[in-house]
């Protein structure tokens, strides 16, 4: 894995680029000595996408084995809302 700062990588731009499709690396940018972004080959990110897809698809049908599921039972909106207000990790 490269590791760059915010202004090394807006200067290497093309170079990191190449270094992430031809070279499959993953850069790490970072801003004060914190990572704030990451460049990773597209082929990557369609393979966490499917990982993604594929852990929803789980959680799904785990819903719909459980005994107790009723797809006729609903949430209002409100009380929706006021979970992903409450919960910051859901904005």
């Amino acid at each position: 894995m490269i590791e760059v700062t915010v202004s090394e990588a807006r200067e290497r731009l093309a170079d990191l680029l190449g270094q992430v499709q031809h070279g499959h690396e993953d850069v790490t940018i970072k801003k004060h000595g914190k990572p704030v972004a990451v460049m990773i080959s597209v082929e990557a990110m369609e393979y966490y996408e499917r990982l993604e897809a594929a852990e929803l698809a789980r959680e799904v049908a785990a819903i719909y084995a459980d005994p107790d599921y009723d797809p006729n039972d609903t949430i209002p909106h409100e009380e929706v809302w006021a979970d992903i207000l409450a919960n910051p990790d859901l904005k």
